[in-house]
């Protein structure tokens, strides 16, 4: 799959957990040679080492960054796509297939997952 620069970049965004993190990828280590961690993450923070985004950018395109991430996964794990059910056209003569058929829809769906109420089926 090849990424665009665009969304390479969102995406090298989500890797840091901290806008420090992020400045201190920019940071070499002759920076660190040179100068201690602190001053070398200011002079990042500054610009001196070429364009960084500022504290307020970083935020907002690592949550820009982390909503794509977010709906490009939900389109994969979309409910709302037709479903054949396995008990579709199946003409069922024990009592408990006719249960979990009755149940099959809302558990595919999500309708029903908790299994901790108790249904009553019909004989």
């Amino acid at each position: 799959m090849a990424y665009s620069t665009a969304s390479r970049f969102h995406h090298s965004l989500t890797q840091f957990k901290a806008y420090e993190d992020y400045l201190d990828s920019k940071v070499t280590p002759l920076d660190l040679f040179y100068f201690k961690k602190e001053l070398a993450r200011k002079l990042v923070e500054h610009g001196h080492k070429g364009t960084v985004l500022s504290r307020e950018e970083f935020e907002e395109r690592k949550a820009a960054a982390q909503a794509a991430e977010a709906a490009k996964s939900n389109t994969f794990y979309n409910r709302s796509w037709p479903v054949t059910l396995a008990s579709a056209g199946k003409e069922l003569k024990d009592n408990f297939l006719k249960a979990l058929a009755e149940r099959e829809e809302a558990n595919r769906s999500g309708k029903m997952t908790d299994g901790n109420k108790i249904h009553t089926v019909s004989s």
